[in-house]
């Protein structure tokens, strides 16, 4: 059960994100995939065509949101032929080194959890990684590719070949409509001392009686936020293309309170409207407790030091004050 849910919510994502796009023509041939085996698949223009993209780049596409496997072959993939292209395209050194080491350790997670030492715990890592991986690509790196594309340092079948469509090539439905009026509904769960489970869904309070579940019409993207216990310190804002999404705390939460809250949006840069801002407390780890109490033991000694050298200063005092009356 466990697999099949999870095949089946990154389905319904692919084929919510695929109804959506209506394609352009393509002036291109085609695209030269290269997996992480070292095979090379090409696609060709003589393949089925929908919208005039070929069938071919579709499939890359909606394995960003496929199985595990389909998505560790696309972050393998851009992986890959960023490092063939280091010499001409200027990616952020920071963003290929995240890149290359999320890639490295989904391997080994992915490889762990199919054999009999993978854990439970193993598996929410994985998941974790790989989702927040995806994002990293989905976000920041198609919005680098557009950048040298627009500076003419990649062409349309370079932004092809890391898996992503240029927007051009999503119907030209570009105009900006209204922002949604749906109000997002938040849940969080703790699922161990470093990750939580996100669940956005639309708020029953304003469906009434007929409560739809689920993306409203035209939505596309989700802002999560989560804010300190203070409400101003915020620590984690991600745009996100998921309903569920596993999300791992920044280094310092154990033991921590904090607000989550969520957005539906049309658009990126939408202004959000929140719903509910529900709290939660990520929990210490035994760890976190035996530094806690070395702590406490170390502040005990040292007030304890500064009442013996208290003390030892009003001896020196008291004796100096008899000597002086003698």
């Amino acid at each position: 059960m466990e697999n099949l849910m999870t095949n089946l919510i990154p389905l319904v994502n692919m084929i919510y994100d695929y109804s959506g796009m209506f394609f352009a023509s393509l002036s291109h041939g085609g695209l030269l995939l290269t997996v992480g085996s070292g095979f090379t698949v090409a696609f060709v223009l003589g393949m089925v065509l929908l919208g005039g993209i070929t069938e071919g780049i579709l499939a890359v596409v909606r394995r960003w949101h496929g199985s595990i496997d389909d998505q560790f072959s696309n972050i393998d993939n851009l992986v890959n032929v960023i490092m063939a292209h280091q010499s001409t395209w200027s990616i952020p050194h920071d963003l290929l080194m995240q890149l290359t080491n999320n890639r490295d350790q989904l391997q080994i997670l992915i490889n762990k959890c199919r054999s009999t030492a993978g854990s439970p715990a193993d598996r929410e890592l994985r998941n974790a990684l790989l989702k927040s991986t995806v994002g990293l690509c989905l976000l920041q790196v198609r919005v680098w590719a557009y950048g040298e594309y627009t500076a003419d340092m990649m062409t349309a079948d370079d932004v092809h070949l890391l898996g992503f469509l240029l927007p051009g090539e999503t119907g030209g439905r570009h105009d900006r409509t209204n922002v949604t009026n749906i109000t997002a509904e938040v849940k969080v769960k703790v699922i161990n001392e470093d990750f939580i489970r996100v669940v956005v869904d639309q708020s029953a309070g304003e469906n009434a009686a007929q409560i739809a579940h689920g993306w409203s019409p035209g939505v596309r993207y989700a802002l999560i936020v989560i804010v300190a216990a203070d409400g101003k310190t915020e620590v984690y804002r991600q745009h996100t293309t998921r309903l569920h999404n596993d999300i791992r705390m920044p280094d310092g939460s154990h033991g921590k309170q904090f607000i989550i809250k969520a957005s539906f949006l049309k658009h990126v840069d939408d202004e959000p409207r929140f719903g509910n801002e529900p709290t939660f407390s990520m929990p210490l780890t035994t760890e976190d407790l035996a530094v806690a109490l070395d702590r406490q033991h170390y502040e005990d000694f040292e007030s304890q030091l500064q009442e013996v050298e208290r003390q030892r200063q009003e001896i020196e005092r008291l004796h100096a004050e008899l000597n002086a009356k003698h």
